[in-house]
């Protein structure tokens, strides 16, 4: 038998070993650590929703970022259920919720949205809090149904000018072809094998570590990530411009930004990440803008206070207004 058959052979046992790895250490986890919240909707279109606090509304809602997952929020949200009811949920295709149809526009995301908070009880008018992609939705969300927003909370989110720039558009099409080779990854079940080898002591913290560690050892993390970047190429051309100012009138609006400078190819973003956050903080009349000079965009891991701090402000103008 040739050199080149017995090597092809032994990869193929190794893909086989690790994909097997893969479904039986999901298959695992499921049991472990299974959805802490509901799941709502009907077969196929499911989403976990967690509901946490028993205070008068407006109800808090937080909406994750490209590839995000509720769990990544539940520290900040039993915070703020001391003083609001909070919800956190999964998007289609994230974390505990059903796959994702496809194509599965910004449109529809919105859409399920609105339908998630009916579904479960939530009665507008609603705060809500969102991350980096998540940005995009509840603005959208919040143009589209006015009656039912009462105001804004933008940690470190994305803003249109700032995605659609050719130079950043470039990076992201990049960032796709990386999303790629970590699906195909996992898949196989490589970081899965390196865990078990060095185990993440990360994970063996609280349960929100380890469902954490146990949601993102799945290539589903991955392609909702990539669905979500797909997603954004989908929008007309009419919806990649900057919003006029004061589209929002007089609603409570707080903007939080990162005060330490994006890591590696990232940091290019800088030469235009704080106009785009100055845009943001001008769509309302009653704004402000908040710099978390300890945090990179995961904001709501390194400085939460200053998050939680912010949807107090927002939620205690709301209610006054």
């Amino acid at each position: 038998m040739a050199w080149y058959t017995i090597a092809a052979l032994v990869v193929a046992a190794a893909l086989l070993a690790g994909f097997t790895l893969q479904v039986l250490g999901e298959r695992r986890d499921a049991r472990r650590w299974p959805p802490p919240g509901r799941l709502v909707g009907a077969p196929g279109r499911r989403m976990h929703v967690r509901v946490v606090g028993s205070a008068p509304g407006p109800t808090v809602v937080i909406e994750q970022g490209a590839g995000g997952f509720g769990a990544l929020w539940w520290g900040v949200q039993d915070s703020i259920a001391e003083f609001a009811t909070v919800l956190t949920y999964d998007r289609l295709g994230l974390g505990y919720s059903d796959p994702a149809p496809e194509p599965y526009s910004v449109a529809d995301r919105v859409t399920d949205l609105r339908e998630l908070l009916a579904a479960v009880g939530a009665r507008p008018p609603y705060v809500l809090v969102a991350h980096s992609y998540g940005g995009l939705l509840v603005r959208r969300f919040a143009r589209e149904y006015p009656r039912e927003t009462a105001g804004l909370v933008l940690v470190d989110t994305v803003e249109e000018g700032i995605h659609f720039h050719p130079n950043v558009a470039k990076l992201y099409r990049r960032l796709g072809w990386l999303l790629r080779v970590l699906i195909g990854a996992y898949t196989v079940g490589l970081p899965r094998a390196w865990r078990v080898v060095f185990p993440d002591r990360e994970a063996a913290k609280d349960d929100r570590h380890a469902a954490i560690a146990a949601l993102m050892m799945r290539p589903q993390a991955f392609r909702g990530m990539r669905m979500d970047s797909r997603s954004l190429t989908a929008l007309p051309a009419a919806e990649r411009e900057s919003w006029p100012p004061a589209i929002f009138g007089s609603l409570p609006l707080c903007v939080i930004t990162h005060g330490q400078r994006f890591p590696g190819p990232l940091a290019m973003l800088e030469e235009h990440w704080p106009a785009g956050q100055q845009r943001l903080a001008a769509l309302s009349t009653q704004s402000e803008l908040v710099v978390a000079q300890h945090s990179n965009h995961m904001i709501q891991e390194d400085e939460p206070q200053v998050v939680v701090d912010a949807i107090r402000r927002v939620l205690s103008r709301a209610r006054s207004s």
